[in-house]
């Protein structure tokens, strides 16, 4: 385990001590805890994007393939 030195402000060591009693643990692992909560957001929100991405090129590929159809369908190839 790699140690760090870190800087807070007053407040938010005031508000991480408050939450440490709370919990009844140590700043270390409060601290760890909400890095790896916050990775985790930042990765599920990369990933949502990513999926955004696929959707709304699958939905341009299904107008387009809908499109053919139609335009198909027009033509009195259907028979």
């Amino acid at each position: 385990m790699t140690h760090l030195s870190i800087t807070f402000p007053e407040d938010l060591k005031t508000a991480l001590d408050q939450e440490v009693r709370r919990e009844h643990t140590k700043r270390s692992t409060l601290i760890q805890a909400a890095v790896r909560f916050y990775l985790g957001i930042k990765k599920r929100r990369a990933l949502n994007e990513v999926m955004k991405e696929g959707y709304l090129e699958m939905a341009k590929m299904d107008k387009q393939i809908n499109e053919e159809w139609e335009s198909t369908m027009a033509d009195g190839l259907d028979d």
